[in-house]
C-alpha cells in the first residue's frame, strides 16, 4: 500500500514582501490555505499561505534554479484574495504595482499572469522535474516490511 504523505502547511517562510520581487521574471504560487480577516498584531487580514519560487532572472529561469521559500504568508490585501480561489493548486505570475485611486494612498501590489510561452514552460518544467526527483527519492527510500 502506498502512503499518499502531504505535507502540514506551516509558516515558516515568513512574510512575501512584493518590493523585494518587483522584478522577478516569474513566481510560482503553491497556495495551501487562505484566511479571511486573520487576528494580526496590526489588526485582522485577509491572509494565504503558499510555498513560493521565485525566478529573479532569466538565468535561474534557464537553470531552473528558483528561490524557494516554503510556507510563506502573504497578507498584501489583493494579493491574498486574489489567491483565494487556488487553494490547492497553483499559478504562475509576476507582480506589478498600480496607481493608488485615493490621493495620499499607496500604490496597491497586483498578480499579473505569465503569458509568455517560454517563462511558463520554463517554470513547469521546473516544477514537473521537481516532483519527478521527489518521486525518485521515495522510490529509493527503503521499505521497512
Amino acid at each position: 500500500m502506498a502512503l499518499n504523505l502531504i505535507d502540514i502547511p506551516v509558516q515558516g517562510g515568513g512574510w512575501f514582501k512584493p518590493a523585494d520581487n518587483i522584478d522577478a521574471v516569474a513566481i510560482l504560487l503553491e497556495v495551501h490555505s487562505f484566511e479571511r480577516q486573520r487576528p494580526t498584531p496590526n489588526g485582522p487580514k485577509d491572509s494565504a499561505l503558499a510555498d513560493v519560487a521565485i525566478f529573479k532572472d532569466a538565468a535561474s529561469l534557464a537553470a531552473g534554479t528558483p528561490e524557494v521559500t516554503k510556507g510563506q504568508r502573504i497578507e498584501q490585501t489583493i494579493l491574498a484574495r486574489d489567491l483565494e480561489t487556488i487553494v490547492g493548486g497553483a499559478t504562475i505570475v509576476r507582480l506589478e504595482q498600480i496607481p493608488a485611486k485615493k490621493p495620499g494612498a499607496h500604490p496597491a501590489w497586483v498578480w499579473r499572469p505569465i503569458t509568455d510561452a517560454a517563462i511558463r514552460t520554463a517554470v513547469v518544467e521546473y516544477a514537473n522535474n521537481r516532483e519527478a526527483q521527489a518521486e525518485a527519492a521515495i522510490a529509493d527510500a527503503p521499505d521497512f516490511n
